[in-house]
């Protein structure tokens, strides 16, 4: 079910599935993408517990996670809703644990302010033992020309290190240096046939994506995630922003300890982890 959020400046459609963003519209322009030639199906998955392909070993016992989790394909309930916020929560059950083997409340709020969209990711343990988790977003900003007319600006200047993914969409360990930018022009070579590019450990907690000497389109903030991705299907006219905590894994070594895998967080019991990100269109 789709439910909307707004106040003057923005129109905010959400759906229980997945919790995912739909639409933002700002007056009657869409930022998010709406699939209107067939390239990609989606909007804005949120990958939780993980991000990617990676394994879930947990005590030696590995678990057939899917590829970037359970959230994306799981129907949310709704908690609250506001004029200009919403809380929908994923409860682990039967289902959940036969994957992911730990008990959670998965919480993600939206709320609009001025122009701005704020997005929580609160990770509730009400167990007895300790919960790991991963999380990340895939957004998908609409684009009104070709993929190389456009440029993510980024906080700190970045030596951008390519992680170089296999076709099962593992990491291979080749790296590719593209260089030092504060501003990185979006190259249609490196993202063609579906290749993803993949830097790990940026310094950057926001970045901004702007037409190349033009207008500004959204600035987004990701304290927490400390991976970015960039992905878009080929010719398609977005372009996915994509802030992760754990990377895939590195082929050879899925059945490390899910718990010992980098970007993983741990949650005591009875305690909630919040991860705070915000969406700001110009």
């Amino acid at each position: 079910m789709n439910y909307v959020i707004q106040n003057d400046k923005l129109t905010v459609t959400l759906s229980s599935l997945g919790a995912e963003l739909i639409s933002i519209k700002k007056g009657e322009k869409e930022y998010i993408w709406q699939n209107p030639t067939g390239e990609w199906a989606g909007h804005a998955p949120i990958l939780f517990p993980v991000c990617g392909n990676c394994a879930m070993t947990v005590d030696g016992v590995s678990y057939p996670i899917p590829f970037h989790g359970v959230a994306r394909k799981a129907q949310f309930a709704l908690e609250k809703q506001s004029e200009n916020s919403l809380t929908f929560a994923l409860v682990s059950d039967a289902e959940t644990e036969k994957v992911f083997p730990f008990e959670f409340i998965f919480r993600v709020i939206y709320t609009v302010n001025g122009e701005t969209l704020t997005i929580q990711y609160a990770v509730e343990n009400p167990a007895k033992k300790d919960l790991y988790f991963s999380c990340g977003s895939h957004e998908a900003y609409a684009l009104d020309g070709a993929i190389n007319e456009y440029e993510v600006e980024f906080e700190k200047e970045e030596t951008l290190v390519n992680c170089v993914a296999s076709e099962d969409r593992q990491l291979t360990g080749e790296k590719v240096a593209l260089g030092n930018f504060k501003t990185f022009p979006l190259p249609k070579e490196y993202l063609r046939n579906d290749d993803t590019l993949i830097f790990k450990g940026i310094r950057s907690r926001e970045v901004l994506l702007q037409k190349i000497g033009g207008a500004k389109i959204a600035k987004i903030t990701f304290d927490g995630f400390e991976n970015l991705l960039l992905w878009h299907a080929q010719d398609a006219k977005y372009i996915c922003i994509e802030p992760w905590m754990n990377l895939p894994d590195t082929e050879g070594k899925e059945n490390i300890e899910f718990s010992q895998k980098e970007g993983v967080m741990k949650v005591a019991p009875n305690t909630v982890k919040t991860l705070t990100r915000t969406i700001t269109l110009f």
